[in-house]
């Protein structure tokens, strides 16, 4: 989805060999949006992305598998959707924080 969006692939390989992803994992560990951190490396920014889009991203990008939406959530995120997260279960800060399914 990344890629689809914003025209090139956050990383080659998610290997400790590849600088992107040990600063992905780093960005990560400080809670910042693997959206933002990627963008940036490439003085590009995402506000060309929704907020519900970035949500998606910065969630199914998470390093660790446990964290990431199933397929079902991906489903029903409103990104895809298209509904209004403020009216729906959705918290406005991240899809997954109410959710008992995902660890956070």
């Amino acid at each position: 989805m990344f890629g689809l969006l914003n025209g090139f692939f956050p990383v080659d390989e998610a290997k400790n060999t590849d600088w992107r992803f040990q600063k992905l994992c780093r960005a990560q560990e400080l809670n910042k949006s693997s959206t933002a951190t990627i963008m940036g490396w490439y003085k590009k920014s995402p506000d060309h992305l929704s907020a519900e889009a970035r949500d998606l991203i910065d969630a199914m990008l998470n390093i660790n598998p446990v964290k990431r939406p199933s397929i079902e959530q991906v489903l029903n995120h409103p990104f895809i959707t298209g509904k209004d997260p403020s009216k729906d279960q959705f918290s406005q800060n991240s899809v997954y924080d109410n959710d008992p399914t995902v660890a956070n």
